[in-house]
C-alpha cells in the first residue's frame, strides 16, 4: 500500500516538475522581452537627444558667427563698418571734391585806384603820339596816375617774368587766372614782386615810372593783355 503511494507520488512529480520549467521559461521570456523594450526606447531618446543637439548648434553656427565656440553676436558698429551708408559715401565724395580743387580768387580791380584812361585801346585804328609824331596802333591802355602811386594786380595769378623794354620801360609780366596774359608797363626800377611770385587780386606788385616811347603824355602806366596770343581790351577784365 504505501509502496503504491511512493509511485504514484513519483509518476506526479515529473509533470510538476515540467510545468515548473515552463513557467520559469516564461517568466524569462518576459523579462528579456521588456529590457529589450527598455533599451530600445533608450537608445531612441538617445538619438532624439544627439539630434535635437547636432540641429541647435548648426542654428548657432549659421546665425551667430560661432567664434571658438562660443556665439559672437554682431554689434551695430559691425553692421555700420560691413556696408557703409549712402550718406558717409556722398560726404566722402564731397569732402575729395573740395579738397582736390581749392577756390580761387576770381575778383577783379583796376591797376591803379582812381586812375583815368588817356589813351584807349586801338589795335586797328592808329592813333597820335606826341612823343613819336606818328601815327600807330595802340595794343593796350595809358592809365593816367601820378608817379610813385601803387600798381596793383588786376586779378590773381603768377609773376611770370620782369624784364625792361627800351619803349615801355620795367614791364611786369603775369599771368592771371583765366587763360590771361598781362603786361604792366611803365613800372619803378624797385618792384615789389619777383619771378614766381603769387599775387592776389589788389595786391601791389609795383609803382607807376615813365614809358619812354610816351613819354610827352601826362604820368601814367601802359596796360596791355594777351589771351589765346591776341590782343583784348584790357578795360573789359575789370
Amino acid at each position: 500500500m504505501k509502496n503504491m503511494k511512493n509511485e504514484r507520488n513519483e509518476k506526479k512529480s515529473p509533470k510538476k516538475n515540467a510545468g515548473f520549467y515552463i513557467a520559469l521559461a516564461i517568466c524569462v521570456v518576459a523579462i528579456a522581452a521588456a529590457a529589450w523594450t527598455t533599451y530600445g526606447s533608450v537608445l531612441e531618446y538617445s538619438d532624439l537627444q544627439q539630434e535635437s543637439s547636432e540641429q541647435e548648434s548648426s542654428e548657432n553656427i549659421e546665425v551667430g558667427k560661432d567664434v571658438k565656440g562660443e556665439k559672437y553676436e554682431s554689434s551695430a558698429a559691425d553692421e555700420s563698418s560691413e556696408e557703409p551708408s549712402e550718406n558717409s559715401v556722398e560726404n566722402s565724395e564731397s569732402s575729395d571734391t573740395e579738397t582736390s580743387e581749392p577756390s580761387v580768387d576770381t575778383t577783379k580791380t583796376p591797376p591803379v585806384e582812381n586812375g583815368k584812361i588817356i589813351k584807349n585801346f586801338s589795335p586797328q585804328n592808329p592813333v597820335y603820339s606826341k612823343t613819336t609824331s606818328d601815327w600807330r596802333t595802340h595794343n593796350g591802355i595809358d592809365i593816367a596816375a601820378s608817379e610813385g602811386t601803387p600798381v596793383r594786380a588786376i586779378t590773381s595769378g603768377t609773376v611770370k617774368s620782369i624784364s625792361k623794354d627800351a619803349m615801355l620801360g620795367n614791364v611786369i609780366c603775369i599771368t592771371h587766372i583765366g587763360g590771361y596774359t598781362a603786361y604792366y608797363c611803365g613800372i619803378s626800377d624797385t618792384p615789389v614782386v619777383s619771378e614766381g611770385n603769387i599775387v592776389s587780386t589788389g595786391d601791389t606788385i609795383g609803382y607807376v615810372s615813365t614809358v619812354p616811347s610816351e613819354m610827352l603824355d601826362e604820368s601814367h602806366i601802359h596796360l596791355a593783355v594777351m589771351l589765346e596770343n591776341e590782343y583784348i581790351d584790357p578795360e573789359t577784365l575789370y
